[in-house]
């Protein structure tokens, strides 16, 4: 909760500058900070899961609100957590619920309807065939190629400003230098302004439909979507965008501006291979962009799916995503995300659990205040996490005799 007064307003000057960063970050903050202080200070829930439960469910309302995808958001909240599928599939039926809820009154109150945002192209895609979700899975690869090589100069991008120009403690200056950058990009190449949820749409539609609130609309370069080379100018434009505001200081969500970068390549390659649908395109390369970055291959694909309103490129869409998802295993680009086994196996490490397990004496209440207070809450954790659902089982590792889970609970048994 201290942290997110701060993320907000950092955020809304962001979004308004036209940084490349969305709001959804401090909507799940903020919903997530909320829901898990009224489960610890109203409910005055003290078990971990339960408390779990309910921050997961205000991430839910937050994605699902804002997406306008109940289950895609829903499940998106789930899957963000880890790197390859969910390990919280417990909680998935009352996320589902408090996001569709939360969708229904938030659209409701607002007026707002609920349903595709974008029409990338005049008509419908026609059903698809075994050759689309070839061309999905070869369009995730290629999606995920283009991650690769963002997740690696943005890395390098971070060391030089950080490390080269020692700016790593002057978030000041490190704010202006983005600035400066995000406002030139925005001068030349307007479609990498802003979240990319409106420059999605113009993008993909090849400009017909004009950017609302940019002027001149065109730039002062006038470049637009209109050929392969100037798509992809938007999209290397777009990325660059992206990585000087995270560097820059700036607060939000990147999973709109990876829309919008994935929807400039795709119409480059359907420029270059007309036969690829630019539905298809647009979508699957999108998909894998942000599926190699979020780790998140059933909530995004949904969420495209349902946002385009083409049904049918559902099984492209879904190609892409796994072949993304599968080959980007290896780069790790959120370092916060990890599974239930590698917590508690960080935990132990950090308490340093090897040395009490030699120590011998058995611990008394009159330890609970000590150092050995933390090998008790993490044992307690890894019996809540056990005892709270039948379907999840820990990896091979776990059940090793040397295993620090086996560890603590070897030692509860005998103490």
């Amino acid at each position: 909760m201290g942290h997110t007064p701060s993320m907000v307003v950092a955020s809304q000057f962001s979004i308004i500058a036209g940084a490349s960063l969305g709001p959804e970050a401090p909507l799940v903050a903020i919903c997530a900070a909320i829901a898990g202080w009224v489960s610890r200070n109203l409910f005055k829930h003290t078990q971990k899961n339960l408390i779990r439960k309910h921050t997961l469910c205000g991430m839910a309302c937050a994605l699902a609100a804002f997406f306008g995808v109940p289950l895609g958001g829903s499940l998106f909240a789930l899957e963000i957590n880890h790197r390859l599928g969910y390990e919280y599939v417990e909680h998935a039926m009352v996320a589902v619920t408090s996001g569709t809820t939360c969708l229904a009154v938030f659209r409701g109150l607002a007026g707002l309807p609920i349903g595709p945002i974008w029409q990338i192209e005049v008509g419908t895609l026609p059903a698809a065939s075994a050759g689309l979700v070839g061309y999905g899975f070869l369009l995730g690869l290629f999606g995920a190629s283009i991650a690769a090589v963002f997740t690696n100069l943005h890395g390098r991008l971070g060391n030089l400003m950080n490390t080269t120009w020692r700016l790593k403690d002057k978030p000041v200056k490190l704010a202006v230098l983005g600035g400066i950058v995000i406002a030139c990009l925005g001068v030349l190449v307007p479609h990498s302004m802003f979240w990319g949820e409106y420059e999605f749409q113009s993008i993909a539609s090849l400009g017909s439909t004009p950017l609302p609130h940019v002027w001149p609309t065109s730039g002062l370069t006038s470049l637009g979507p209109t050929s392969a080379l100037a798509c992809l100018t938007i999209g290397v434009a777009k990325l660059v965008a992206i990585s000087f505001t995270v560097w820059g200081g700036f607060r939000g969500g990147y999973i709109f501006p990876f829309f919008a970068a994935g929807a400039a390549f795709g119409r480059a390659i359907n420029f270059t291979f007309p036969a690829v649908p630019p539905t298809v395109a647009c979508l699957c390369i999108a998909a894998g962009i942000n599926v190699a970055v979020t780790r998140t291959a059933f909530a995004t694909s949904i969420i495209l799916v349902a946002l385009s309103g083409q049904v049918n490129s559902a099984s492209p869409v879904l190609a892409a995503s796994l072949a993304s998802i599968f080959s980007t295993y290896y780069m790790p680009f959120i370092r916060a995300q990890q599974g239930r086994f590698e917590l508690l196996e960080s935990q132990l490490h950090a308490y340093k659990a090897e040395e009490l397990l030699e120590s011998g004496p058995s611990l008394s209440s009159s330890d609970l205040s000590s150092e050995n207070a933390p090998l008790l809450n993490i044992k307690s954790g890894v019996e809540e996490d056990l005892e709270s659902q039948d379907s999840y089982k820990l990896p091979d590792s776990a059940l090793s005799a040397d295993s620090p889970i086996q560890e603590v609970l070897a030692l509860s048994a005998s103490r």
